[in-house]
């Protein structure tokens, strides 16, 4: 059970603290999980990267506030993702087709019609 001060220090974190620190300790551990899996040290990790260990320790031990450019030496550095960002959804888009060539061509011509009309209608609606 959560101490009532500690409740309280929890409510007052803003959110963008608390993602960072969720964002910052997912990418530490697997950081740490293929540097076990790779065999590495995070001296032979700062080797590679012309770091010093001393900065790689800090990169790793949450003193350090890591940029979009050692994330992406340390995810060239150990050939696998740190991050993933979603790709964008799919925007819809139409060609303006007059109704006459819809028409002559399938049905699905004809359902891209009424949606046309459909938003047509929405724009004069507002």
């Amino acid at each position: 059970m959560r101490s009532k001060f500690f409740q309280e220090v929890l409510n007052e974190t803003p959110q963008e603290v608390e993602i960072f620190v969720r964002l910052y300790t997912d990418i530490v551990e697997r950081v740490n999980k293929l540097l076990e899996e790779k065999g590495y040290t995070q001296k032979l990790l700062a080797e590679k990267l012309g770091k010093q260990p001393s900065e790689i320790h800090k990169w790793l031990s949450g003193n350090h506030n890591l940029t979009l450019k050692s994330i992406a030496k340390l995810e060239a550095e150990l050939g696998e993702p740190l991050l993933i960002v979603p790709a964008t959804k799919p925007v819809v888009t139409f060609s303006l087709k007059t109704k006459s060539s819809l028409q002559s061509t399938d049905s699905s011509t004809t359902s891209q019609w009424q949606v046309i009309n459909n938003l047509n209608l929405l724009e004069n609606v507002g």
